[in-house]
């Protein structure tokens, strides 16, 4: 299994993170952390980033969660199917240590990944009909 971040698995172009924020199918939410994402007609699942000095002042403190959150996504892209995921920072989560942005962004994973296979069934599914 390759873990490297190539370029096909990262939202580069403000087109692709508008289609993300216009049309966002799931998304998980925390104190600190909102992902929003939406599937694409990849096979495999992309991610952009959004980490505002509004919300994490310092430099070292948006770098490093940048790369915690990169680091895990490629531990758990397998999980996340085909999916399009904008990570935006709230306030306070650079106050967080490395050990506590481990933690909730594999939560985070989790509850993405249960909210799109609950859009996906849903959508399969269709929509309920009379039965008259």
């Amino acid at each position: 299994m390759d873990l490297g971040f190539a370029p096909e698995h990262r939202l580069l172009t403000p087109a692709q993170f508008k289609n993300v924020f216009d049309g966002a199918t799931c998304k998980a939410s925390g104190p600190n952390l909102l992902l929003l994402s939406r599937h694409n007609d990849l096979t495999h699942a992309r991610l952009g980033l959004v980490i505002a000095k509004k919300n994490v002042r310092r430099a070292v403190d948006r770098n490093r969660v940048k790369r915690i959150a990169r680091e895990s996504f490629r531990h758990h892209r397998a999980e996340l199917d085909n999916l399009d995921i904008v990570v935006l920072a709230r306030r306070g989560l650079g106050e967080l240590d490395n050990a506590a942005l481990h933690v909730l962004f594999q939560d985070m994973w989790r509850r993405l990944s249960k909210s799109a296979d609950k859009y996906n069934r849903s959508r399969n599914s269709g929509s309920p009909s009379s039965n008259a």
